[in-house]
């Protein structure tokens, strides 16, 4: 059962939400005439492009086109979803939201949860405190500071220290009143079988260990990591999977990491808990390390909401770089670029930083080098290729990765790249890659007959494609017909025009952008709407788009004749659109998912071809 938070009650959190005060926490805004403006918090820059409009309550960046209203501005800047930000802005405000309904198997669910995230966060405070304040917390004290980690570190990232003791965590928690078997559920602890004599009974599952508390995007501990003191195995414990905890789904230090991942442009992939440790230390705020476990499909996803760039700076020993090609191999296949930085005179990047220092860091990863070209050289660090046999096969096993690459003018710098290290000819190279390039070819063919299905004979798309406004997407449409369709849904937004007068003109096919029918649907579904509100939208790039829309200079002094010179444009130009014109909208909106809009447009079809009609 979903849950959802009635529209008149999220538009009075919204009215009560002032963007300006919101922002403020996170940004150093500057007023300039009606707006204000600052350094944008979703990108690196230098000169403020980021403009926050109080009028309208919304906000946007000219440098990287990111906008929205005070919800979404949250659910970026802190990672939430749209439930958890207007919860956030309730509960600041003073506003009681319903209680959701739940079936019986969901409150189960729910008190469960619950529980488990009550015995984390209380298991978090005891060892966070052993290591700060008691003396059986002494080694882990020694061992952090002998790894550079002062007091205030320790405290952003929750570290903590597992005594050396059968019962510690176990004990803690029996003064909160938490039975043994909860511990055990949560996978903090282990029942021991009874045997010579032995009674049955439960013990810690981390001791003398210091413990890292993984953080989820609300800064709540789902579970641990354990790093041991001594020589005794394994060297790294993690909790055990659980129904709500699950290694392969989650990155360590992601918690803080989103943010710096969206202003640097790119994820610096680690191998471990210290390592993400020491790089956000030193101002590397994008660091980010797999929990104890290869790269998975799903950790690499994460990665995907905040970039399409992963920087991977493992450890430089063997298994660091076995485990390179393997990550560098996911992160390839799901479309990112991928560099990695090779570190020399250093066996991790802690380790590197405390020897060279920050400034010879940048320096090296400045020159980061492309995912393929760090494969080749290890290859041929392996097996150095002489002849012409061993060249051949080193291009056939780079090959598969080569042809992945969606460029052109990227896939050729790899194959020149190839050609000039092997010293062959660029052509050779080219057509020993190609042999490997018929899944490619198989694809493109695909594409190519479910292009021709849905083209239905359209023999003129350049000559339609030649008037399609630069700003609509590629989105065959007159910039006549475009520019009104913006002014419309300006009126609805600014309210100079009531909804119910806009929808006795609308017929089949009316908007011809996609991105706008989706404007006016979310517009349509919000009727109590505040005046120069936002709708509320899961999609971000189209919050954004309407947040331009809101900034455009517009004459709205009269509404209602621009109202009215709005439709006779769009119906001019619908008089004038031939059937040909009209197949291509339709494929348009088939391809934007307006398969409603795409049908009316294929009856309208048939009734101009029925009556003879080109």
């Amino acid at each position: 059962m979903d849950y959802r938070i009635p529209e008149e009650i999220v538009e009075e959190v919204r009215l009560h939400s002032d963007i300006v005060d919101t922002i403020s926490d996170y940004v150093r805004l500057q007023r300039k005439g009606k707006n204000y403006l600052g350094l944008c918090p979703f990108h690196a820059e230098k000169t403020p492009s980021f403009t926050v409009t109080p009028e309208k309550q919304i906000f946007y960046c000219f440098g990287c086109h990111t906008g929205g209203n005070v919800f979404s501005f949250l659910m970026k800047k802190e990672n939430w979803s749209f439930l958890e930000t207007v919860e956030n802005l309730a509960e600041k405000h003073g506003i009681i939201l319903p209680e959701k309904e739940l079936s019986p198997r969901e409150k189960e669910l729910q008190t469960r949860r619950r529980r488990w995230e009550e015995i984390h966060d209380w298991a978090t405070g005891y060892f966070h405190e052993v290591l700060l304040n008691k003396p059986e917390g002494e080694p882990g004290r020694q061992y952090f500071r002998q790894r550079g980690i002062d007091d205030e570190t320790i405290k952003q990232f929750r570290l903590g220290y597992a005594p050396d003791r059968w019962e510690g965590l176990l004990e803690a928690l029996s003064a909160r009143k938490v039975s043994p078997q909860e511990v055990v559920q949560a996978g903090l602890a282990l029942e021991r079988e009874s045997s010579e004599g032995r009674t049955r009974g439960f013990y810690d599952r981390f001791r003398n260990r210091v413990i890292f508390a993984i953080l989820d995007s609300r800064q709540r501990t789902i579970g641990f990591g354990g790093r041991v003191l001594d020589n005794s195995t394994p060297k790294y414990l993690n909790s055990p999977e659980t129904a709500f905890f699950n290694k392969g789904h989650h990155l360590y230090g992601m918690h803080r990491a989103h943010q710096g991942i969206r202003e640097r442009g790119f994820a610096l992939l680690a191998e471990g808990y210290m390592d993400v440790i020491a790089l956000q230390k030193a101002g590397f705020k994008n660091a980010v390390a797999s929990l104890g476990t290869a790269l998975t499909r799903d950790q690499a996803k994460l990665i995907r909401r905040y970039t399409g760039r992963v920087v991977i700076v493992y450890d430089a020993d063997q298994a660091g770089i076995q485990a390179t090609l393997r990550a560098g191999e996911i992160v390839r296949d799901m479309g990112f670029r991928v560099d990695v930085l090779s570190l020399s005179g250093a066996k991790d990047p802690d380790e590197y930083l405390k020897t060279f220092g920050v400034e010879e860091f940048n320096k090296a990863l400045a020159q980061a080098e492309p995912y393929i070209q760090f494969k080749y050289h290890v290859l041929i660090k392996t097996t150095p290729p002489e002849s012409a046999p061993e060249k051949a096969e080193l291009v056939r096993e780079l090959a598969p990765d080569i042809v992945k690459v969606q460029s052109p003018v990227e896939r050729e710098g790899y194959e020149r790249f190839l050609s000039l290290e092997l010293s062959l000819t660029l052509d050779k190279v080219q057509e020993e890659i190609a042999g490997f390039d018929q899944k490619t070819a198989q694809k493109t063919a695909e594409k190519e007959k479910l292009r021709q299905k849905q083209d239905i004979s359209v023999k003129n798309r350049d000559n339609i494609n030649r008037c399609a406004n630069p700003s609509s997407n590629g989105v065959s449409v007159s910039d006549g017909a475009y520019r009104a369709e913006r002014i419309l849904l300006r009126l609805l937004l600014e309210q100079l025009i009531p909804l119910s007068e806009l929808k006795t003109h609308l017929e089949a096919g009316f908007w011809k952008v996609p991105y706008h029918q989706q404007i006016f649907n979310h517009i349509e579904k919000a009727p109590n709407l505040g005046k120069g509100a936002l709708p509320n939208m899961d999609d971000d790039t189209l919050l954004s788009k309407a947040a331009q829309l809101m900034l455009e200079e517009i004459d709205l002094a009269n509404p209602e004749r621009l109202f009215q010179d709005c439709l006779k444009q769009i119906h001019s130009q619908k008089e004038e659109e031939t059937v040909e014109e009209l197949q291509a909208r339709m494929v348009d909106l088939e391809k934007s998912g307006d398969l409603a809009g795409a049908f009316a447009l294929l009856k309208e079809i048939g009734e101009r071809l029925r009556s003879g009609e080109n």
